[in-house]
């Protein structure tokens, strides 16, 4: 691992909260909510505009809503069961930005979620926000990738804080403490 001489290893910014998060648990928490009401209201924002997009649509609470704007091939707005679109809203839905239970795309919020950035309760991400978090860069409970933060965090560089971090170069600021000897 290259490191300059006098720096820490490891991104700055996982180190921060996690000693924050041992210095002062109440911040921590104080931080992680804004966090979670920031991704709530672009949930509840997100299915409200798909709402209001697809009001005048023809039998829209029976079946399937895809908006007449295309863009790239795909309906600016998709909603219902099985949504494909920019902006997918269903069961299981792809698209740039999407939201329901099982989701695939740039930005993933839903149960089982895959993408860029994935937010969840399993996400599989370049940047994982979830229960069970894995990915390149990876935040949850359980976290797995090259720089995890969690409560049990397992990857390159691991910081849990008061949990559990089991790292390959560096756990919760500890150089070389190994997974694998």
């Amino acid at each position: 691992m290259l490191t300059r001489p006098g720096s820490s290893p490891g991104p700055s910014w996982m180190r921060n909260l996690s000693e924050l998060a041992t210095r002062d648990p109440r911040q921590f928490r104080r931080k992680l909510l804004w966090i979670f009401v920031f991704f709530g209201i672009l949930q509840f924002g997100s299915i409200i505009v798909a709402d209001i997009a697809g009001f005048r649509a023809p039998g829209r609470h029976n079946q399937t809503y895809n908006s007449p704007i295309q863009v790239a091939g795909l309906p600016l707005i998709s909603v219902g069961a099985v949504a494909h679109g920019v902006i997918a809203v269903g069961g299981i839905a792809t698209g740039v930005i999407a939201i329901g239970g099982v989701t695939a795309g740039a930005i993933s919020l839903g149960g089982l979620s895959m993408g860029l950035f994935a937010f969840g309760g399993l996400s599989l991400a370049v940047m994982a926000f979830a229960g069970v978090a894995i990915g390149w860069r990876a935040v949850g409970a359980v976290a797995i990738g090259h720089s995890a933060l969690g409560a049990l965090a397992i990857g390159r560089h691991a910081h849990a804080g008061d949990g559990v971090a089991l790292g390959r170069d560096e756990a919760s600021g500890k150089q070389k403490e190994s997974l694998f000897g």
